[in-house]
């Protein structure tokens, strides 16, 4: 029995980082916190422990948690460390009265440390937010109609003129002069008014503007001069799903992809659409669709997929993802961000700490990454550090760094 058990209790000591200490370089020096002396002393104790443990000397571990907990009773990282040891060795009752008491001392430190494993650390990361980082970009929503005017100017010269036009309208439209675009399209619709092409455009130019009934409208128009219009039917439920209608935008994308199977944007959109109504295994099969057909060309699936990976619990494949987003989207700081936190959740402190790191610089005002980074410093005991970024998560206005201070650099 007592070998079953050595391997659990080293992994679980190692996710403490209790062989991992020193002094952060950039450390908040000019502020004292009262964690300090329990840091001098707690940590060579709680080290002493798990160098005991290795060498199967569990009568000196259980003195040495002792010990730890007798000079520092307030300490809910060795209270918390002595009740895994106290539950690995039989000891059920003692180790939930010591689950209690660091609960009453910092409610937070079990998550922390890893007590109820990687879903208690993910409920006190800053997280948010777990959609997409990064859309679609302009020129992708309108490149499908370059190309297709291009196709119909081939198709059909007898309709040059009207193509042209929708040609400038398309380039007003992303360069966003949409009065413009707006005025030609009417002109478009006044000469050729059967053109589903222009009142799908027409849509999309009020739905930038705000105006999402009249986009509807104009959209709804498209497809009933064109019911094979499958761009037209993707519009309609983009702008159904952002107001919150799902079950028309479903059927209205379902349309799309049953009249152009290889429309990667419609697949998309019905992924964020799955996302908002929970359904994340239906969202990746659609981001698995696009990855299939489009590859490294469409970083975007690759970084929502990675997202919707995390949220299903699968922090491997999300982190295989979340690399090459981040190959492709270097200066992303919520893409680093969010890879910290994958390696957070792997027990890569440093890793996450360099994440984190990256993100702040090219985010001087990342709240969240600042308090993240803070839990990282905490996994690795270095609290200074950790409460100076907790301080500047706060000044930042973040509300969670407010009250994790209270908690963990006993702050009133």
């Amino acid at each position: 029995m007592r070998y079953l058990i050595i391997p659990v209790f080293i992994f679980l000591l190692s996710t403490l980082s209790l062989g991992q200490t020193r002094k952060m370089n950039n450390a908040e020096l000019g502020r004292t916190y009262t964690v300090e002396t329990q840091i001098r002393t707690v940590q060579p104790l709680l080290q002493k422990a798990e160098q005991q443990f290795r060498t199967f000397d569990y009568d000196g571990t259980f003195l040495t948690l002792e010990n730890a907990i007798a000079q520092n009773p307030n300490s809910p990282e060795a209270l918390l460390l002595r009740a895994r040891f106290r539950k690995m060795v039989g000891m059920q009752t003692e180790a939930e009265a010591d689950l209690r008491l660091a609960n009453r001392i910092n409610p937070l430190a079990a998550n922390l440390y890893g007590y109820y494993g990687n879903s208690g650390l993910a409920k006190i990361l800053a997280i948010e937010p777990e959609a997409a980082v990064k859309g679609l970009s302009t020129f992708q929503k309108l490149n499908y109609y370059y190309q297709a005017l291009d196709k119909k100017i081939i198709e059909e010269d007898s309709q040059m003129l009207e193509y042209e036009k929708l040609g400038n309208v398309v380039e007003s439209v992303e360069s966003g002069k949409l009065s413009k675009a707006l005025e030609d399209v009417n002109f478009i619709l006044e000469n050729f008014p059967k053109s589903a092409l222009a009142y799908d455009l027409k849509g999309v130019i009020l739905k930038k503007q705000g105006k999402f009934e009249d986009a509807i409208d104009a959209f709804s128009k498209a497809v009933a001069i064109e019911p094979d219009f499958a761009i037209a039917w993707y519009n309609l439920g983009q702008m159904e799903r952002s107001l919150f209608h799902f079950d028309k935008a479903k059927t209205y994308l379902d349309k799309a992809i049953q009249l152009q199977g290889d429309l990667t944007k419609a697949y998309f959109e019905r992924a964020m659409l799955y996302k908002q109504i929970g359904e994340n295994e239906k969202a990746l099969d659609d981001y698995n669709t696009i990855v299939g057909m489009r590859g490294n060309t469409y970083m975007e699936a690759f970084l929502n997929r990675g997202l919707t990976k995390k949220i299903l619990g699968d922090y491997g494949g999300a982190l295989a993802d979340l690399n090459k987003a981040i190959d492709e989207f270097p200066y992303n700081a919520e893409l680093r961000k969010n890879r910290g936190n994958l390696h957070l959740l792997f027990g890569l402190n440093r890793k996450a700490i360099d994440d984190y790191t990256h993100a702040i610089k090219l985010n001087e005002g990342f709240a969240e990454a600042y308090y993240n980074r803070a839990l990282a410093f905490f996994l690795l005991y270095d609290k200074i550090s950790g409460c100076a970024d907790l301080d500047r998560s706060a000044n930042l206005g973040y509300e969670l760094a407010n009250e994790a201070k209270v908690y963990f650099c006993n702050e009133n």
